[in-house]
């Protein structure tokens, strides 16, 4: 290690002392927008506490108004309707983190969660819903539970598009859940899915429903978006590692 590295690390690194160290970071934050806290250690008790400190003070000091996290967007939205009071489906945190199927289903629903989350469900029973802070996934790992996610909503609204969900379902099912097998079989047989998931998110984004729940209708979008993202990380995981992690990187969005 250089000697200039060493100065630099010594000028610029801060020690950190419990709260102390979360109050001399949070005063660092001006008038930024948006705020990477890092994973420093995933599953490591200590980090997560000290992360979900820096959460609180940013959204009451800073005013932050929604956590995005590396994590699957259909559980994390159930987190997200549990907290704002959308959904009574659940009666306590530990029912909804139990929605983290896909592993590692540690690094979301463990114990240091359970009390950020009661937190933010607390913190968002007196503020109408505009003022209400969110919870949200932004990976792209969740082709099926997303495609579950749009074939549930677009039944319960019996929408017309329900016809071209279910066709983009029925291209995934001889797969039986695995994207490795997905990947492989679009990737060397050319048996993939790539037109049926560019006609449901064409169908959806250009033929937006009326939805009166804005939350429902970026549910659906983002969902829907998530697929076709998902579609193209399996089927260039297993040709092009490099692109495969630039389209993870790039998210949902």
């Amino acid at each position: 290690m250089s000697v200039n590295l060493i100065q630099s690390i010594k000028e610029e690194s801060h020690p950190f002392h419990k709260q102390e160290g979360v109050d001399a970071l949070v005063s660092k934050v001006k008038n930024e927008t948006l705020v990477l806290l890092g994973e420093s250690s995933h599953g490591t008790s200590e980090f997560y506490k000290i992360r979900a400190e820096l959460s609180k003070k940013l959204i009451t000091e800073k005013g932050f108004m929604y956590i995005a996290v590396e994590g699957d967007w259909p559980a994390c939205h159930q987190i997200n309707n549990y907290i704002k009071g959308y959904d009574d489906t659940f009666s306590n945190t530990r029912e909804v983190l139990a929605s983290f199927h896909r592993w590692p289903t540690w690094m979301w629903a463990n114990e240091e969660m359970i009390e950020l989350i009661d937190w933010l469900k607390d913190y968002n029973s007196n503020k109408p819903n505009d003022k209400k802070v969110g919870f949200y996934g932004i990976d792209v790992y969740s082709l099926w539970e997303s495609i579950d996610e749009i074939i549930a909503y677009l039944e319960k609204i019996q929408s017309p598009q329900i016809e071209i969900a279910k066709k983009a379902f029925s291209c995934f099912e001889p797969f039986n859940r695995r994207p490795e097998k997905y990947g492989l079989s679009a990737s060397f047989y050319g048996e993939d899915c790539l037109n049926e998931v560019t006609k449901l998110l064409t169908e959806i984004i250009l033929n937006k429903l009326t939805i009166s729940d804005s939350e429902d209708s970026l549910n659906l979008e983002v969902n829907t978006m998530i697929t076709a993202n998902a579609e193209n990380y399996y089927r260039t995981m297993v040709v092009n590692d490099n692109e495969s992690w630039n389209i993870r990187e790039t998210g949902i969005w």
